[in-house]
């Protein structure tokens, strides 16, 4: 079973948008796997803990990098359509990439981040900016075309 389930309630109207948070959804599940794997072993470091490792590290990269795309993408359709809360949109974007690249120098420099804690911020903060910001952002923008 998927860490988070996509729901149509996700949705905020606009394709390309619906679509992104889609792929971030399943890799926050692919994270979830990640970590469930590394879980399973023993207490000693072994090749298949320290391969479990840098998959979750993989993850988390991809997840930062693609969330950089992301919002590219919706601050480009904020400012294409003059967006009344870009500017708060846009810091909403910023701390966000703040804090999952302090996640991953964390993780990478073998600091006690645990990966249940990476994942409650992110689905927590993802459901609130999907449900608020971006729903927010959907409308306007359906409102424009």
């Amino acid at each position: 079973m998927a860490y988070l389930e996509w729901q149509p309630a996700f949705e905020v109207g606009h394709d390309r948008i619906d679509s992104d948070h889609q792929a971030l959804v399943a890799a926050m599940n692919q994270l979830h796997e990640a970590a469930q794997r590394g879980q399973g072993q023993d207490q000693d470091r072994n090749q298949d803990q320290d391969q479990d490792q840098e998959e979750t590290a993989r993850i988390l990269t991809f997840l930062r990098d693609y969330a950089v795309t992301h919002f590219a993408t919706e601050e480009a359709l904020m400012l294409r359509h003059k967006y009344p809360a870009a500017s708060e949109h846009f810091a909403a974007h910023a701390e966000l990439l703040l804090q999952v690249s302090d996640f991953i120098v964390d993780y990478r420099a073998g600091r006690v981040v645990g990966v249940d804690v990476m994942l409650g911020f992110l689905q927590a903060w993802l459901m609130n900016h999907i449900q608020g910001r971006d729903r927010d952002l959907g409308a306007y923008l359906r409102g424009r075309v």
